[in-house]
């Protein structure tokens, strides 16, 4: 997950219930705090919920939002929509990757890859270390009531801002749970400064479907001309994968397409075969559209998947992300856990919130309930992503991820047994009790 992001939902307009520009253009109206930061913004809008199925242009976002800089951001934040007194605000030059522009040459406001990365850290830059904390308490509040008592989130890097990080190490002492730090850059001294064992997660090898920047080795259902896009080269991500592995530290790399998905798995075996290292737990995250071919390569290299279950639950439906961006044969080969699972490999679920919810019992019921049945797994597999496999995922399976004698006393009471219940019913399970260290951290008002 993304928690200084996820923080910042106090202060921005979220998006999730809008289904028209109308709804767009009334929640933008309508946000309380237009003046109270030097720009405004939004967050979760999809392209998919809305009726008109596109996102506003600039110059339609411009006739409600007078007088203050938005930018916006899509759910997974590689595309990002700005009107034009963000755009002068935040002087991203043109020459940068990823401008929009109409028929007439004129931008539109819809900017992705490079130009996103570049707006959305400028964004980021003109606020206080206040405004990114802001909602801290509710969001652990939320986390505990759902049973979380250990968070991995992924700060830094190309969509995100450098002093992310260092607000998680200054601020992880006071959090309820704990929080286990990625810092995703590839500046290894930053991350030798921090005295971190682990480097990357958002180091992004290709961007997302819903950009069409994920690398694919076929065209988008909906772009025919449009394979996606790879953001390294093979001797760029070799130099840098090198440098770390030679540091001793753990790498995750982004990687959702499966041309993306090619190029980790040629990098890390190259690596490997020269200077074996046992024990590395690498990590690929998303590992969205694997061939069957990576699955095994990646059981060969013993790398880490952290995946993220609940996409089948948001975007499978007919009209959503993955029908809309893929084709048929593609959408029926994302996220396929019960090959990776079968095949042996360790899987950590994620959230990636703030893009999906903090919840593991959805992440649990979507791998159980996935749209393609072949695709499936059983509950105590999908369990185990969320315990003991994201606690391998970062080392700490030593500590944590399973109640046995001298782990630390990390769990959470719940009313029904996921293990026993109805598949389709997992999603309904309610947490009664949260205990961290074996301290009750949270407890329903009637829990007995």
């Amino acid at each position: 997950l993304h928690l200084i992001s996820t923080f910042m939902n106090e202060i921005a307009i979220n998006f999730d219930d809008a289904k028209s520009f109308d709804d767009v253009f009334k929640m933008i109206r309508s946000f309380p705090n237009k003046k109270d930061y030097p720009i405004v913004f939004g967050k979760r809008l999809s392209e998919f919920s809305l009726k008109e199925k596109r996102l506003p242009t600039r110059k339609e976002l411009d006739m409600v939002s007078k007088g203050f800089p938005l930018i916006i951001s899509s759910i997974e934040f590689h595309t990002i929509l700005v009107n034009s007194e963000a755009m002068q605000l935040l002087k991203v030059p043109f020459t940068t990757d990823g401008f929009e522009k109409d028929d007439q040459g004129i931008f539109t406001g819809r900017i992705q890859n490079r130009g996103a990365f570049v707006a959305l850290k400028q964004a980021y830059a003109l606020l206080g270390n206040t405004a990114h904390l802001k909602g801290r308490d509710s969001v652990m509040k939320s986390a505990v009531e759902k049973g979380v008592t250990t968070m991995v989130t992924v700060e830094g890097g190309p969509l995100f801002h450098d002093k992310h990080p260092q607000m998680i190490i200054d601020k992880r002492h006071d959090f309820p749970i704990d929080v286990s730090l990625f810092y995703s850059t590839t500046d290894i001294k930053k991350v030798i400064e921090y005295n971190l064992p682990r480097i990357g997660g958002d180091i992004f090898v290709d961007g997302s479907f819903r950009s069409h920047n994920a690398a694919l080795y076929e065209p988008y259902e909906d772009a025919p001309d449009n394979c996606g896009k790879l953001f390294y080269s093979h001797s760029e991500l070799l130099e840098f994968v090198e440098h770390a592995h030679d540091l001793e530290l753990q790498i995750a790399l982004h990687a959702v397409g499966p041309r993306a998905i090619e190029l980790v798995l040629d990098v890390f075996e190259e690596v490997l075969t020269r200077k074996p290292r046992e024990n590395h737990r690498y990590r690929i995250e998303h590992f969205e559209l694997p061939l069957k071919k990576h699955i095994k390569r990646a059981k060969a290299l013993g790398l880490v998947l952290a995946m993220h279950p609940t996409y089948e639950y948001y975007f499978r439906e007919e009209g959503m992300m993955y029908h809309t961006r893929l084709s048929e044969s593609m959408r029926n080969s994302t996220n396929p856990f019960k090959a990776i699972i079968d095949e042996g490999l360790i899987v950590a679920g994620c959230s990636d919130s703030d893009s999906m919810p903090i919840d593991p019992i959805l992440g649990i019921h979507s791998a159980v309930n996935h749209g393609n049945k072949a695709s499936r797994i059983k509950a105590y597999d999908a369990l185990k992503m969320f315990t003991i496999n994201g606690a391998y995922g970062v080392f700490e399976d030593h500590l944590k991820g399973s109640l046995e004698n001298g782990k630390i006393a990390d769990f959470c009471v719940l009313d029904k047994n996921p293990l026993k219940v109805p598949a389709e019913s997992i999603k309904s399970i309610q947490v009664m009790a949260t205990y961290k260290n074996g301290r009750c951290i949270y407890e329903v008002n009637d829990y007995d």
